[in-house]
């Protein structure tokens, strides 16, 4: 399984130098999520990452992933039930210079809607938040898993050259407790924001501990 790791809404004191041990340690991506900072003051943010974590970046800016080569756009929910045909020509923007495209999915159906479409499929929440109250949805598990397992069967035996390998990640309430049910979920991987915010401090230790788990995945 991989790891996301996404940046807290509010500011954190030394908050660039944390990112920087959690991208060292092994987290595979950063999620750029600041709502409340316009492009202008998202250039200062992206400029105070060590740029040799930019290919790791996803940002909801499409200005600001052209600007700085990042790794990937995240569609809000606004832009991708607002125009299908400026989606379908960021989505070909972004693979055909090998960039991630992520969406968020709050159902088994958008699930199902979403992949093959866009490489990262982002379930979420999948538990009660830990860092935003009354923040949750309630999951069928059984039937999460089998349509998880129903989307990589039908990327397997697709023939169709436009057809992306999708990658299902699990986000919302994920600390080091429910990684194994995670895992029995079938996911590819698990976006942490509560689990390291929470507690600033003590944020690459617990991610350590987290990814240990991770890293012991026995599924394929």
């Amino acid at each position: 399984m991989q790891t996301i790791i996404y940046t807290p809404a509010n500011n954190v004191e030394n908050e660039i130098e944390i990112i920087s041990q959690l991208l060292d340690a092994g987290a595979d991506y950063l999620y750029i999520r600041k709502p409340e900072l316009d492009d202008y003051s998202l250039v200062d943010y992206v400029e105070k990452i060590p740029e040799q974590y930019w290919k790791k970046c996803i940002a909801t800016s499409m200005i600001i992933v052209k600007e700085f080569n990042l790794g990937g756009y995240h569609f809000t929910r606004d832009i991708v039930q607002k125009n299908e045909l400026y989606n379908d020509k960021v989505l070909n923007w972004l693979h055909t210079n090998d960039k991630i495209s992520s969406v968020s999915a709050h159902s088994t159906e958008e699930i199902e809607k979403y992949a093959g479409k866009f490489r990262h499929v982002i379930v979420s929440p999948l538990f009660k938040s830990i860092s935003k109250d009354n923040h949750q949805y309630d999951w069928d598990c059984n039937d999460l898993r089998l349509t998880i397992n129903d989307v990589r069967l039908k990327s397997q035996i697709s023939s169709e050259a436009s057809e992306l390998k999708s990658q299902i990640f699990a986000v919302g309430g994920i600390d080091l407790s429910k990684i194994e049910t995670v895992k029995n979920l079938n996911f590819d991987g698990v976006g942490l924001l509560g689990a390291l915010w929470k507690d600033p401090g003590n944020a690459t230790t617990n991610f350590n501990k987290i990814l240990h788990v991770v890293q012991n995945d026995k599924k394929e």
